[in-house]
Formats: structure tokens, C-alpha cells, sequence
């Protein structure tokens, strides 16, 4: 098993109940289409009561620059296959970090 990270810029369909999305990208000038499972941290992110909540039908909107974890499983008498798991949504992250807490008097 060999597992790597990708960046990826397209537009994520994310169904957070099932923790499925679906990534629209290209891929060396050819159109691609991701899909996969939901990392567990980014799916509490997802969560009604998260404190730094992300809205779903935002994530479509335009297009995200995102982090793509690969693990490429080999099997004995079976051809290989990959595996794709959405770890990081780098626009939300940024916005988190920017928003300023509220000051306690």
C-alpha cells in the first residue's frame, strides 16, 4: 500500500451525511472527476454545532483548492486500485483562521 497527498483545484460536491464527495478537476490537461470518502476531521467540520461549522451547499459554489489523500492498494491477484480520501478544504481554513475571536469583557 503506497499513500500520498495531492492538491487538487475544482469544483467538491459534498454529501456530509454519507461522507462521500465527488471533486471536478483536471488532471495533466484532462478532464477528472474524484470521488471518495470524507476524512473524520473534516466531517466534524461539516456539524451543525462545530464551532467552526462549514456550510456544505457553500463548498459548490466556485471552484477550491483542496487536499486529496491517494493510497494505492496492491493485491495479491488482483490489479491495483486507489483509494481517495478529502482531507483539507484550504479557502475554509482561511477564512477560520482569519475571523478574529470575540473579546471576553
Amino acid at each position: 500500500m503506497y499513500e500520498h497527498g495531492n492538491e487538487y483545484i475544482g469544483t467538491v460536491f459534498v454529501l456530509p451525511e454519507t461522507r462521500c464527495f465527488e471533486l471536478k478537476t483536471t488532471v495533466h490537461g484532462a478532464p477528472a472527476i474524484v470521488h471518495g470518502t470524507i476524512s473524520q476531521q473534516l466531517a466534524a467540520r461539516f456539524a451543525d454545532g462545530a464551532p467552526d461549522a462549514i456550510d456544505p451547499r457553500q463548498v459548490a459554489a466556485q471552484p477550491r483548492r483542496v487536499e486529496v489523500m491517494t493510497r494505492e492498494i496492491h493485491e495479491r491477484h488482483r490489479a491495483p486500485r486507489k483509494v481517495y480520501c478529502l482531507t483539507r478544504l484550504f479557502d475554509f481554513e482561511t477564512q477560520a483562521q482569519a475571523d478574529p475571536a470575540p473579546a471576553l469583557a
